[in-house]
């Protein structure tokens, strides 16, 4: 039996996955050539941190992309607040590591939340 949700989710899950594989020539959402908090220099020195912040970053624009109008401000500010706390990790690679996690795991049941609410 033919199932178009299922189809749909599927292609649009292989097209993000590609994209944050191919996340290598995508830039990271910090200029590292301006970079002055702590936070930031921390992941400009590290290559994982970096991946990290590409993969957080391509999770939040496609979920704008997909998110109704009204619900991309909360999404916004929930963005700004994960962003001050990731500040008060400082230079610690640990504390932003489970920082960005966190933020990914967030992103991603979003888009679950989305998805299940197909078809598209």
């Amino acid at each position: 039996m033919f199932q178009p949700k299922s189809l749909c989710i599927k292609f649009f899950m292989t097209s993000l996955t590609l994209s944050v594989l191919t996340s290598a020539y995508a830039e990271n959402s910090i200029n590292c050539t301006k970079a002055q908090l702590p936070d930031e220099q921390a992941i400009c020195r590290s290559v994982e941190l970096q991946k990290l912040d590409v993969k957080m970053t391509t999770l939040f624009e496609v979920s704008g992309h997909l998110m109704a109008m009204g619900s991309r401000g909360a999404m916004q500010d929930r963005q700004y607040v994960w962003l001050k706390n990731r500040h008060m990790c400082k230079a610690n690679v640990a504390c932003l590591k489970q920082s960005y996690s966190d933020r990914i795991d967030e992103l991603n049941q979003g888009l679950e939340e989305i998805y299940s609410r197909g078809p598209f």
